[in-house]
């Protein structure tokens, strides 16, 4: 298995500040949405990213956090909904993300939204503007496109407090987990456990299987180059990875990989270790934030699960975020 040092160091360290913030000490709102999330999307969901925005939205970082959290499909969505009467950045509370079967491919998510919403006004929009509206066991699916595309995206409303979106085949599947014609994520004990542990303690959060995590990573080690990687052999051994980010003077990042014995764990933490003596000028050369970052590294074995603890200023993540991505790809 060929994989330079410096791929594995970018995938352990930058992937674990970047999916941490994309796919957040606060005395956070109500959380609500990830036990909702679980009880709506379908069992096969493989990745679930939770965002409480209405805590967010109060911190002075909240337009760094912003600009990464929104990828251009959320905003092709988002200024759509604007047009139709809805303000996502002031009326959605929380946000629930979830994907499924490929989970490499980052735009093909769905997800609940949770806040204050005005169907009816929407409902008349559509209507008046004679814009596309498909019903399916009950609901009003609204459209955007032709709604041919498997591309389009479509949103409905449960009530005036959730909203569900998503590509039509995967808003349906969420339907069908309403009316019971599709079983729940929540009948997934592990998945139920994890979000457990989860909800409530920082306003960033998620959840992805271990297959979910080998796809991500295989862009982080490949860099968009021709390098062999037997994924099995990096991930076979990983049940499912946690996160969740803090906000406050500085980013705090806590990722628990969970794995199946507890010498695999050892021997992440074995390579985590290796990584962190052998390259810290190569690492510095790369960026000095990601130095930084993988100086401050924590790195702990609980049995059969690996926890990392990091923190970055807000300057240092500003700078990793930002970073060309042409320049560290050709390090």
């Amino acid at each position: 298995m060929k994989i330079t040092r410096l791929a594995v160091l970018r995938m352990s360290f930058g992937a674990f500040f970047l999916c941490c913030i994309i796919f957040c000490p606060l005395l956070l709102h109500a959380q609500y949405a990830g036990q909702d999330a679980l009880a709506s999307f379908p069992v096969d969901t493989q990745q679930i990213a939770y965002t409480n925005l209405a805590t967010l939205r109060s911190v002075p970082q909240y337009p760094l956090i912003q600009a990464h959290l929104m990828s251009p499909q959320l905003r092709n969505l988002e200024t759509l909904l604007q047009s139709a009467g809805v303000d996502p950045d002031q009326q959605v509370n929380e946000l629930v993300m979830g994907w499924r079967g490929d989970v490499q491919d980052t735009t093909r998510f769905f997800g609940l939204a949770e806040g204050n919403f005005d169907p009816n006004q929407v409902h008349d929009y559509f209507v008046n503007n004679k814009m596309m509206i498909q019903r399916y066991s009950g609901y009003e699916l609204y459209g955007f496109g032709a709604g041919n595309a498997r591309t389009d995206m479509f949103f409905t409303f449960i009530d005036s407090s959730k909203a569900e979106f998503g590509r039509l085949g995967d808003l349906k599947a969420l339907i069908d987990v309403r009316n019971a014609s599709r079983p729940p994520l929540n009948s997934n004990t592990d998945f139920r456990r994890w979000e457990g542990d989860l909800d409530g303690v920082a306003p960033q959060w998620g959840i992805s299987t271990g297959q979910a995590a080998a796809n991500q990573a295989i862009p982080w080690l490949t860099q968009g180059k021709k390098i062999q990687v037997d994924t099995s052999a990096l991930f076979g051994s990983v049940r499912a990875v946690l996160y969740r980010v803090d906000w406050s003077s500085q980013v705090m990042a806590h990722l628990s990989i969970l794995c199946q014995n507890v010498e695999a764990a050892n021997g992440f933490s074995q390579l985590l270790g290796l990584l962190r003596s052998a390259q810290p000028a190569v690492a510095h050369n790369v960026s000095p934030a990601l130095s930084q970052i993988l100086q401050n590294l924590n790195v702990q074995v609980d049995g059969s699960q690996l926890n990392l603890d990091a923190s970055a200023s807000i300057s240092d993540l500003a700078q990793l975020l930002n970073a060309p991505a042409s320049n560290q790809g050709s390090q």
